[in-house]
């Protein structure tokens, strides 16, 4: 199965060695915490772990509060190990928010390890989401970046802004990916220019997220062999 975390090297032309390309996810919280309103629940004291949980389902309830609904969500929550368990949630939202329920979002949440009855966590610590969120896409892509390589480029990758200048479909597509190879120009401060080109397989929701003549930020970490690596925000990508 082809995936697209795994880790691919392409010729870089005119640059000596190979870059080791993947793609990163990236938390982005700021958007969805707000949506969801104050509610009761279950108590805070037993809601002692924290973690990641990814959207599989949610259904309205039928109870409202102020005109805005109450909804009942079932997540994998991401374990320390990178492995998952069910997680239920009740949460009041905001009738107009409903459009960013979508199965494969991932909210932040707090939970009772016991029973599995949690809710959204409203002061998340974003890096420690981060870090589930490594370990959960290394687990399960095994193909791709291990959980050590990711922890490498998020110490010493540089970050840029480069120019997506062509993007080309191969023909393949397989289980929700597609091959497409696709050209990326840094242009240097000085008038240089950097051009990076490459082969890969990626997710159909990522896809969707590269626009020829547009941006994307990548990292680079400047190793013997370079590593290479896109960066995607978790509120652009559906897992």
């Amino acid at each position: 199965m082809f995936s697209h975390f795994a880790l691919l090297a392409f010729d870089l032309g005119e640059n000596s060695g190979y870059i080791v390309a993947a793609v990163v996810i990236i938390i982005a919280l700021a958007s969805i915490i707000p949506i969801f309103r104050k509610a009761k629940g279950p108590s805070k004291k037993t809601l002692t772990e924290h973690t990641l949980g990814i959207l599989r389902s949610y259904t309205r309830t039928g109870l409202t509060v102020n005109d805005q609904p109450q909804i009942k969500m079932t997540l994998d929550g991401i374990l320390p190990d990178g492995s998952t368990r069910p997680i239920t949630v009740k949460q009041i939202i905001d009738l107009t928010s409903l459009h960013a329920l979508q199965q494969g979002s991932v909210f932040p949440l707090a939970y009772d390890p016991e029973t599995g009855n949690g809710a959204i966590d409203k002061e998340p610590i974003r890096e420690k989401l981060q870090d589930l969120l490594d370990r959960y896409i290394s687990k399960r892509n095994p193909n791709g970046l291990s959980y050590d390589e990711r922890q490498r480029i998020k110490r010493h990758g540089r970050e840029y802004k480069a120019m997506l200048t062509d993007l080309r479909l191969t023909g393949q597509a397989e289980n929700g990916c597609t091959e497409v190879t696709a050209t990326v120009r840094i242009d240097g401060k000085d008038g240089s220019e950097r051009v990076l080109k490459r082969t890969f397989w990626i997710l159909d929701s990522e896809l969707d997220n590269l626009t020829v003549g547009k941006f994307v930020n990548i990292s680079v970490v400047e190793d013997e062999e370079p590593w290479f690596s896109i960066l995607q925000s978790t509120d652009k990508i559906t897992f």
